[in-house]
């Protein structure tokens, strides 16, 4: 049955409440009242902050037999009254991800960034000489094997990404961007740089938050690199001019080195020093904070000090869930004179282990000075 419409009290009336959605916008709910074939001629009020009115089973549309009706009334109101509806649950808004509410704001896109905080707490480190990437795996079951369904996946050789929020939409990030970055190695003949991976990312990312069709990623990705340096051959941009040094060039200036970038569910994304994502992120961004990552403000920490924070950070960052088991994911890339030559690789088991073990140490001292 569809529903029916009152003109001159402009009331919405749903015999079905079950079987039939509540109507679009701009119609607020009143209440589930009840009509009584026995009593045909009263009927619970319906009532707001302007107006009380008062049907019954003679009522244009209401059937006796039917018993039960969800009633709208429409928000409008003339003139400098008019009412809009509220925003704070959505309230209809939130039913496509291609529609703002009237206060700017797209509902489905904060619901995926609410997702993102449900997730294991994910940080990336940049370091003089390298990034360092690590997650806190949440054990959902005592059977599953250890060190199994890794979360930290290698892009391209000289490149790693981490995410938090929903796994299998993770996995349709990380097989994505191996396509962009071999889509790009087959162009240019060489790795997609860092910079250019997120610019793509980004934008496939902010795809999903356009159409009706589709929804929103459900996860905010890290990604970790460390692009080849390379002498500069002009400063600045094409087109801009010299700046520094005969002809716009400035000696020995070079390009490249390690990159970290984040890739938020609304396709934003930024360059970072340090970046930390998911359930933990407020405790671990105020780790990160702590630590000298900005060139400009001194001696940066070194690739094998990255990776000892990276684990005390996620340590720190578990301690409101420590009720629940995880497990410890790291990666490092580095130069090609550097530990790893270049390649995105998995941190050895003796340096992840020794990190593990004084961050245990660190937690265990906090809190003996605590007591």
């Amino acid at each position: 049955m569809s529903f029916k419409l009152d003109c001159l009290n402009t009331i919405l009336i749903n015999p079905f409440p079950y079987l039939h959605p509540p109507p679009q916008l701009p119609f607020e709910v009143l209440g589930l009242h009840t009509v009584s074939a026995s009593s045909p001629r009263s009927a619970a009020p319906v009532t707001n902050n302007t107006t009380s009115q008062s049907f019954h089973p003679d009522h244009p549309g209401l059937n006796p037999s039917h018993g039960k009706y969800i009633v709208y009334r429409q928000t409008a109101r003339d003139g400098a009254n008019r009412r809009r509806p509220q925003t704070s649950i959505g309230t209809g808004y939130d039913l496509s991800n291609s529609v703002f509410s009237p206060d700017g704001r797209n509902f489905q896109v904060e619901y995926a960034t609410k997702a993102v905080e449900n997730g294991g707490t994910a940080v990336g480190i940049r370091c003089k000489d390298g990034v360092v990437l690590a997650l806190e795996k949440i054990v959902t079951s005592k059977l599953l094997k250890k060190d199994a369904n890794k979360r930290i996946a290698t892009v391209d050789r000289n490149m790693g990404v981490v995410h938090s929020g929903l796994v299998p939409d993770g996995r349709h990030f990380v097989s994505r961007a191996r396509d962009e970055a071999s889509s790009w190695r087959g162009t240019y003949k060489a790795p997609i740089p860092a910079s250019a991976l997120a610019n793509r990312m980004g934008a496939y990312v902010q795809a999903y938050t356009l159409y009706n069709s589709v929804r929103p990623f459900g996860i905010t990705a890290i990604v970790g690199g460390y692009d080849a340096e390379t002498e500069v051959d002009v400063d600045g941009a094409v087109g801009s001019g010299p700046t520094m040094g005969s002809g716009g060039k400035t000696p020995g200036a070079k390009e490249g080195g390690p990159y970290l970038y984040m890739i938020e569910p609304s396709g934003l994304y930024w360059g970072y020093y340090g970046a930390a994502t998911g359930k933990g992120r407020q405790a671990a961004k105020a780790e990160l904070e702590k630590l000298n990552l900005d060139p400009s403000k001194g001696e940066v920490i070194g690739l094998e000090e990255g990776v000892k924070e990276a684990a005390r950070i996620i340590y720190a960052a578990h301690e409101d869930s420590k009720d629940k088991e995880f497990e410890l994911e790291m990666t490092w890339v580095s130069a090609v004179n550097g530990p790893t030559k270049g390649r995105h690789e998995e941190v050895p088991k003796e340096l992840r282990e020794e990190a593990e073990r004084l961050a245990k140490k660190a937690l265990e001292g906090e809190d003996d000075m605590e007591e």
